[in-house]
């Protein structure tokens, strides 16, 4: 989650502020400038929102003093008067940008977003070596390719359900994953096939059974107990039952969950990554998914495009499930990429695979060629 901090002795704008931001960033509070200064260097915040007005040191010399700190935080300033003197002297003691009161949300977040992604620092912390790999994983260099890694890099730090949607076959679970590695949770990444679970399973799946519920029964751990502190990503969360739609719904809006045959709520810290092949509008329409739950687990929205609207990417595709073989790997023929890319690809990159999985055994020399290849 994103660490903000608000230097502002307001304690309604804080409050409010804390409120309305508390789905994306962990914001904390200072009162005085001389205490922001204290807690920029002790704490590291991603962001800072910072008054200008303040009743011990002006906040001016706040913005000055936080930049003298080694690799410090963005400096966003909020003021009153839209000074033009007031604005270069911000700009020129290295604020990132400058919010008039009174401000829109969407202006806020639009500054705040834009601040904690151009920010070296913040880059270098959301991008460790973990989501390095697994955006690597996401093999491609078209624009459509780039802009959901953009998404990723984004989205990833944040604490906000994410809905991620996208043909069969179009890598759904890579983009989950890479969403867990680029955030800063130290939990575990837990996956649940809700179309695998038969509907009278899906509660103790997800929530866990308490000892006694049923003859037999022992204490066991649901998926968003196991994903505690981490993601919990449910793919084909439009198979889901609408009876566990509802306990799934008041799990994320309570952030607590209960076990089955328990009557005491357990709280949890889980970030909630669904995916879906599956047209959740019209579902919605025909009233098989409930309407709150789609708005809530689609706080932020990625969708994933198809093969066949990123055919330049199919040539370097192909070459990287060539050389999983290892030492062994074959090569493709001109005419093989071609045949490739001229495919329609309704199964999406696990066709791909396939067929090349296929076309490697069936090709006797070190080259796939078009022959090789069958659909």
């Amino acid at each position: 989650m994103i660490r903000l901090l608000f230097i502002d002795d307001d304690p309604q704008a804080q409050k409010t502020l804390s409120m309305v931001l508390e789905e994306e960033y962990q914001v904390r509070s200072c009162f005085t400038g001389l205490e922001g200064i204290e807690r920029v260097r002790r704490d590291d915040p991603d962001v800072v929102l910072l008054d200008i007005n303040l009743p011990d040191i002006d906040g001016l010399e706040v913005l000055e003093r936080i930049r003298e700190i080694p690799a410090p935080p963005p400096v966003i300033m909020l003021t009153a008067y839209s000074d033009i003197k007031f604005i270069v002297s911000a700009v020129k003691a290295g604020a990132y940008d400058y919010i008039v009161k009174p401000y829109g949300l969407k202006e806020l977040l639009g500054t705040l977003r834009l601040a904690v992604l151009n920010s070296p620092k913040a880059s270098a912390t959301r991008i460790h070596a973990g989501a390095a790999a697994e955006l690597e994983a996401l093999v491609g260099e078209s624009p459509s390719i780039r802009k959901l890694k953009e998404l990723i890099v984004r989205f990833g730090p944040s604490g906000s359900p994410v809905l991620v949607t996208g043909e069969s076959g179009t890598g759904k679970e890579l983009v989950a994953r890479a969403l867990h590695s680029a955030s800063k949770r130290s939990g575990a990444f837990m996956p649940v096939n809700c179309g695998a679970i038969p509907e009278h399973l899906v509660e103790s799946e997800l929530f866990g059974v308490e000892r006694g519920a049923y003859t037999d029964a022992v204490d066991r751990k649901g998926a968003f107990e196991q994903a505690d502190g981490g993601s919990l990503f449910l793919d084909e969360i439009g198979e889901m039952p609408p009876s566990a739609q509802v306990k799934l719904l008041r799990a994320l809006e309570e952030k607590e969950i209960l076990r089955l045959g328990s009557s005491k709520p357990q709280s949890i810290n889980v970030r909630v990554i669904a995916a879906t092949n599956r047209n959740i509008r019209e579902m919605i329409r025909e009233r098989t998914f409930r309407e709150d739950l789609y708005y809530r687990l689609g706080v932020l929205l990625i969708e994933v495009p198809p093969l066949r609207e990123r055919r330049e990417d199919i040539p370097l595709l192909a070459a990287h499930f060539l050389q999983r073989r290892g030492p062994d790997s074959k090569r493709l023929s001109a005419e093989a990429i071609h045949r490739l890319t001229a495919h329609p690809w309704q199964g999406n990159i696990r066709e791909l695979r396939n067929v090349l999985e296929r076309a490697m055994l069936l090709s006797s020399g070190q080259e796939v060629c078009a022959e090789d290849i069958h659909f």
